[in-house]
């Protein structure tokens, strides 16, 4: 079960990955981006395929092709499923009595070989491609193939200095037309496709400067995480081994952002990405769910108490079918009277303890909750904040030990609410 929905992660965290200029290749990446692994070692070879193109430092001087260009290339091509398949002399004599025929065909003769030759200079000539994955490595050979067969270098360069001739035109012509007929051209296509893909992840881990996590049992170790989109973000670390980890700190003061950091890795971690932080080391999950900004269901008729409920349901029933579940719930069970909170509070964190391989990381307001840390099977931290001159101080800084520093008074008369509410004119 994967719930990231509170992540944000196609609006917000895919266009950090996406450097594409045709909607093929994109959707090979939201493929990517959105399909979980099922295995660590699914998720070392999609590293592997990464690391691999991140050895390639001209991969990532400013490259590009226009939207048009590759959108005349590829109709180019699609155009000549629908024409007739006139083969060797054939098609001579027809090109020599339709001249529009064949200029229209020299055109996007030239356009095709420009654009190969330009994506073989940019991306293919210089791969070194027995450092790739097996599976990946049959794609760039199959990419290399094509572009040999076609010689594509000879003839673009024909067609940019004395221009095609008529039996060139038609010998490219019948030689796309069978390979198109046998399946090469479609599978150069998608091979293509997919390589762009991963170059484009590629190259959002090498201008972001993302680290390659590591997976292993009994700890969850996250140094130096930080969320991508701020500007000037503050880096934290956590390690647990714990089952349960409860996050203390007042209104504004950082906590969903600091969650929402944390998810971002270990979601990203099991993409078999690269993710915002200087080390990661954590467990392969079953489940992943991330619950920071539940609403009330008006389809379903659930209130926001509801939402709570059933989202935590989802993730014990999971666990105790041993599966192993990372789950973040920010400010559980605010959708309910503060006395009902903590009673059902309590006996949550009670019972999560006891799936032991899984990580639970809840966020709190209920100071009366700091009582059930004694047990040794939880973890505590809060984000650091003080009262400086009777204003509130942030720091974003996550520490061990509990926060019990109240804010909302101190911010209601910050505000000036208790003067406007006093009853006083004036």
């Amino acid at each position: 079960m994967i719930n990231v929905y509170d992540l944000h992660f196609t609006k917000e965290i895919v266009p950090l990955f996406d450097y594409l200029y045709n909607e093929h290749s994109r959707g090979v990446l939201m493929q990517v981006l959105t399909e979980v692994p099922g295995s660590v070692e699914e998720i070392y070879l999609r590293q592997g395929i990464l690391k691999a193109l991140l050895q390639h430092k001209h991969l990532y001087v400013p490259i590009s092709y226009s939207r048009v260009e590759f959108n005349q290339v590829y109709s180019y091509i699609e155009e000549k499923r629908t024409r007739s398949n006139m083969t060797g002399v054939s098609l001579k004599i027809h090109f020599i009595f339709a001249p529009s025929e064949r200029n229209r065909e020299k055109g996007g003769l030239y356009q095709l070989f420009y654009f190969l030759h330009k994506m073989n200079e940019i991306y293919f000539s210089r791969l070194l491609i027995d450092i790739f994955p097996i599976s990946f490595r049959d794609r760039l050979a199959n990419i290399r193939r094509m572009l040999s067969e076609l010689q594509v270098e000879k003839y673009y360069a024909i067609a940019r200095g004395r221009g095609l001739s008529l039996s060139e035109t038609a010998h490219l012509a019948e030689l796309i037309q069978m390979k198109m007929n046998e399946g090469e051209m479609d599978l150069f296509w998608k091979d293509f496709f997919v390589f762009e893909a991963w170059y484009s992840i590629s190259k959002g881990i090498h201008l972001h400067r993302l680290n390659f996590p590591s997976f292993r049992d009994g700890a969850l170790i996250i140094s130096e995480f930080y969320h991508p989109l701020l500007k000037y973000p503050v880096r934290n670390s956590l390690v647990t081994e714990h089952p349960v980890t409860l996050i203390t700190g007042p209104n504004m003061s950082g906590k969903s952002t600091l969650l929402k950091s944390i998810g971002l890795c270990v979601y990203l971690a099991h993409l078999g990405v690269a993710v915002p932080a200087e080390e990661c080391v954590l467990p392969f999950f079953d489940v992943i769910s991330v619950a920071i900004n539940l609403n009330d269901d008006m389809q379903h008729g659930y209130s926001h108490f509801m939402m709570e409920v059933q989202t935590l349901k989802k993730v014990v029933v999971q666990a105790r079918e041993r599966r192993r579940c990372f789950a973040i719930f920010d400010e559980l069970f605010r959708g309910t009277n503060i006395e009902d909170a903590l009673a059902i509070s309590k006996m949550t964190v009670k019972g999560l303890t006891v799936f032991q391989g899984s990580f639970f990381l809840i966020s709190t307001h209920l100071h009366q909750l700091e009582e059930t840390t004694v047990m040794d099977v939880i973890h505590t931290c809060c984000i650091d904040c003080s009262l400086e001159e009777g204003r509130p101080v942030f720091t974003y800084k996550l520490k061990p030990g509990w926060s019990d520093l109240k804010l909302g008074q101190v911010i209601f008369r910050q505000e000036g609410l208790d003067e406007l509410l006093s009853g006083s004119d004036g």
